[in-house]
């Protein structure tokens, strides 16, 4: 063949055309200009992060943009192999490698790029000028790892691997075509001549390229955007068309972050009549110096922290130093909650007509058309035809979850979990990595963790501020020893020397920055939230149902906190039987009706909640209703828990200012054995059966007793710090000695937990690399060790097939809106419908992705009372009944 006709051009890079498409496959080449102008787009629709990026590896702009754009052209030349190529026979211009194990064409790719730059060339080729020219191979392979590992995992090769194995897999005119690929690439995208970065800047750089790549692949395997084109089509022209089409797609998908508006007053922001707290004044006027920032807010709760950390974004946003924001909570509910306070603010944050993309997890697809969008334009998943799984099925797929489709958002609201997942080795993490990636962070109830997952909160501080961005911490009663660990981890990441930080006042506001002095400023609460709470102590949930039913009669609103869904469920049961209606709220709720009793929670006891509403309703609820909810009670009843959980549920109490009260101050009721009394090693088991697992350290709650009875009026906020640094304080000396085994043992199980989590946990030092590692699908990869759960996803059963429970026009959101999860723990290994269910389970799958493989389908048939039953089996045959209703969630 002439040098025009190459017969790199007849190599099929994609085999799955759509109806209607011109071409049976798309050339190898062509996706790989696909994919670079995709690059090229997501590199100029993110400047600051292009920037940042060229900065780190020592370029700069037009040099690293050069760089990377040769190299993502490169991402797919593993396909001109003969062993990709026979995937689809028919259309293979190679004759097939009998008898060659099939690395994949990643490896593949990895090995013919990495030999060729080392030397291991044919005789006839020169190699590619300029690309890597005198690079030492650690920085080389950190640089390549991102290109080749864009399936979401990193390429893992032989230990013994060398620089000609690359021609087994291309043998005769497989390897021609494949350095003839180059040589075109050489000639359209040249790579240029550019020192070496250190070892360290390219493995930093690498956790972001392996990210925006992946994204880069996904959006250059959409046909919708990127057809099939003929094998003979021109390059440069090719390559021109390629980059408008890349261009459209960023803006159709979403993915070109919203232009800030301009600087607002706290008050045109947030549209609040009232004046700033202290902390919302700090958070308006305090220097926000340059780089990577972490600032904590400690207040009160209900004390306008988040309205504060809303006006830190915004700040940061309106002065170029951030595209987005992130909200990162601890549960579902709060997650929700979040969602209806920054709604109003979304569009201030973003210039008139900017639209910024919204998204939230848990389901509430519908309120942002927008940003799903981004989802539906990558085209759906199909069958492989043997093909490994391609990135324009895997990109729907993975995006179909909301809470994941929320990283990549301009403004995004979910639970620490999916942005956890970024530090942990599991396929496509390194995508929500590059979604945060210039996103401010802001973590809100940062105390509601244990040591697994705040070991993780303090990896993700460290990775976020190594890439530059900046974490906000918020917290009503943050223990010294956790902030100790994210200022620690933060200063890590940051390379910030250490400061100490000695101020113990509260409410606090500190700022750190890299190469300045800690900001550490004392701020005064709220003043109608400063304010003296009573504190009484009951034995048992009898006496504790005698002071609701008083209260109730009395006209109060009440709220009755249980530390588990049973104990919820046999409290609200104990009140009808005792003439009462109480609205149950717990996290084992189908996704539609979790969000219809939030709805209806928050009308009821909300801000916006009237008298007639609210007297004498009683809300029995667990953990979900402790935090960052804005409820309002005019008592609070709550099983005995940790004091920063305590002081939580009692941030409930007398919330809103101006309302007429039935009884004469603000009580806190305390179900709780008395911690003067006699004490034996089953003290709080005795009292709390099924909680005494959600609680592991009695000692904790002993001593967390023992400050409350010292404390029958507690002081708001004077008493928070001292109440709080009593009960987790380290000297064990005044802990009765038939808990101290209970402690130990709970202690040596954090630091366990602990120190899993720092093994499982990615370094961000280290770089996008294998190490051994499975990367496995993120299903399977816990956030919460102590917690690890599966999905249900309820079916109603009508004439004999399987319909989603939650109902909506879009199928796949039907579906999502039907899940519930439950510990592994409570499951007791029974994962299975039962057998007379096989088929209509596998014809209700159909459609589902493969990141859903996990997913439990429960058939559920309807009983008296508007109650639903199913059930699931074990390996053993053994059964395990579940009930469903949609105002008492799942029981099993």
């Amino acid at each position: 063949m002439d040098r025009e006709d190459k017969a790199f051009r007849h190599f099929w890079g994609k085999a799955r055309p759509e109806a209607g498409a011109a071409h049976a496959f798309h050339p190898a080449w062509a996706h790989g200009l696909d994919v670079a102008a995709a690059g090229r787009a997501l590199l100029r629709a993110r400047p600051r992060a292009a920037r940042a990026l060229a900065a780190g590896l020592g370029l700069d702009g037009p040099a690293f943009e050069a760089l990377w754009l040769h190299l993502l052209a490169l991402h797919d030349i593993g396909k001109f192999s003969p062993l990709f190529q026979a995937k689809v026979p028919a259309l293979a211009p190679v004759p097939p490698l009998p008898g060659e194990r099939d690395p994949g064409h990643p490896a593949a790719g990895l090995l013919l790029v990495g030999g060729v730059l080392v030397g291991g060339l044919p005789l006839d080729r020169a190699a590619p000028s300029g690309l890597m020219r005198g690079w030492r191979g650690p920085a080389r392979h950190r640089l390549l790892q991102p290109i080749f590992g864009h399936h979401g995992r990193p390429v893992a090769l032989p230990d013994s691997w060398q620089p000609e194995d690359w021609r087994a897999l291309f043998p005769g005119e497989a390897a021609g075509a494949a350095l003839d690929y180059w040589e075109a690439v050489e000639a359209l995208l040249p790579a240029p001549e550019v020192p070496a970065p250190a070892e360290d800047a390219a493995a930093r750089a690498s956790w972001p390229l392996a990210g925006l790549t992946a994204l880069a692949d996904w959006i250059g395997s959409n046909q919708a955007w990127f057809p099939y084109a003929a094998p003979e089509a021109d390059l440069p022209a090719y390559w021109a068309e390629a980059c408008a089409r890349a261009e459209a797609a960023l803006r159709e998908a979403g993915l070109v972050p919203g232009a800030p508006g301009p600087r607002l007053s706290f008050a045109g922001l947030t549209g609040l009549s009232l004046p700033p707290t202290a902390i919302q004044d700090w958070a308006g006027a305090v220097a926000l110096p340059d780089g990577p920032l972490l600032i904590l807010i400690e207040d009160v709760t209900g004390g306008g922290k988040t309205e504060a950390a809303l006006m830190l974004a915004h700040r940061l946003l309106a002065a170029g130093r951030a595209d987005g924001l992130y909200l990162a909570l601890p549960t579902t509910a709060t997650a929700n909650a979040m969602v209806d306070r920054l709604l109003p603010l979304a569009a201030r944050l973003y210039a008139d007509g900017a639209r910024p993309s919204l998204a939230l997890a848990h389901g509430r697809a519908a309120l942002h058309p927008r940003f799903r969008a981004a989802a539906q334009g990558f085209s759906p998943a199909g069958p492989a035809r043997g093909e490994e799984a391609d990135s324009g099925a895997v990109a729907p797929a993975w995006l179909a979850r909301e809470s994941r489709r929320a990283l990549l958002a301009d403004l995004g609201v979910g639970t620490l979990d999916q942005a956890v997942l970024a530090v942990l080795p599991n396929r496509y993490g390194t995508v929500r990595l590059a979604g945060l990636a210039g996103k401010v962070l802001i973590v809100d109830e940062a105390h509601a963790y244990d040591a697994y997952v705040s070991a993780e909160l303090a990896r993700l501080v460290a990775f976020h501020a190594a890439g530059g961005g900046t974490t906000l911490v918020l917290s009503a009663t943050l223990p010294a020893a956790a902030k100790a660990e994210l200022v620690t981890n933060w200063r890590r990441g940051a390379g910030a020397a250490a400061a100490a930080l000695d101020r113990s006042d509260y409410p606090l506001a500190t700022l750190l920055a890299p190469g300045q002095a800690p900001v550490e400023a004392p701020l005064a609460a709220r003043a109608d939230l400063c304010r003296t709470l009573a504190v009484a102590r009951v034995p048992d949930a009898a006496a504790a149902l005698a002071r609701i039913r008083i209260a109730a009669e009395a006209g109060a609103c009440i709220a009755w906190i249980r530390n588990s869904v049973g104990d919820a469920l046999d409290g609200a049961a104990a009140l009808r039987a005792a003439g009462l209606d109480p609205d149950l709220f717990h996290a084992r709720f189908a996704v539609a009706d979790r969000l219809a009793v939030e709805d209806r929670v928050r009308a009821r006891f909300g801000k916006a909640s009237t008298p007639d509403m609210r007297r004498g309703r009683v809300l029995v609820a667990t953990q979900v209703a402790e935090s960052s909810l804005d409820l309002d009670f005019d008592l609070v009843v709550t099983d005995l828990a940790p004091i920063d959980s305590v002081l939580q549920r009692a941030g409930r109490l007398w919330r809103h200012a101006g309302r007429d009260r039935p009884i004469p101050g603000p009580e806190l009721v305390v179900v709780s054995p008395d911690p003067a009394g006699a004490v034996g090693a089953d003290w709080a088991s005795a009292a709390f059966p099924r909680a005494a697992f959600v609680y592991r350290d009695h000692a904790i709650l002993w001593r967390t007793a023992r400050e409350l009875a010292a404390r029958p009026a507690f002081r708001v906020p004077q008493d928070v710090r001292p109440a709080i640094e009593a009960v987790f304080s380290a000297d064990e000396t005044d802990l009765p000695a038939p808990l101290l085994p209970i402690h130990f043992a709970a202690v040596g199980r954090a630091g366990a937990e602990r120190a899993a989590a720092r093994g499982a946990l990615l370094a961000f030092a280290e770089g996008y690399r294998p190490d051994g590692q499975p990367w496995p699908d993120e299903g399977t990869v816990p956030t919460r060790l102590a917690e690890e759960s599966r999905l249900l996803r309820l079916a109603r059963v009508e004439d004999g097939r399987l319909a989603p429970w939650a109902e909506a026009a879009d199928r796949p959101l039907a579906w999502a809106l039907s899940e519930v999860s439950v510990t592994v723990r409570r499951l007791r290994g029974h994962l299975a419908p039962a057998p007379s269910w096989h088929a209509a389970v596998a014809a209700a799958r159909t459609g589902w992705s493969r990141f859903e493989d996990d997913v439990i389908l429960l058939p559920l048939e309807p009983q008296a009372g508007g109650t639903w039953r199913g059930t699931l089996v074990a390996e053993d045959g053994g059964t395990l009944t579940l009930t469903y209703g949609p105002r008492l969630g799942l029981v099993l």
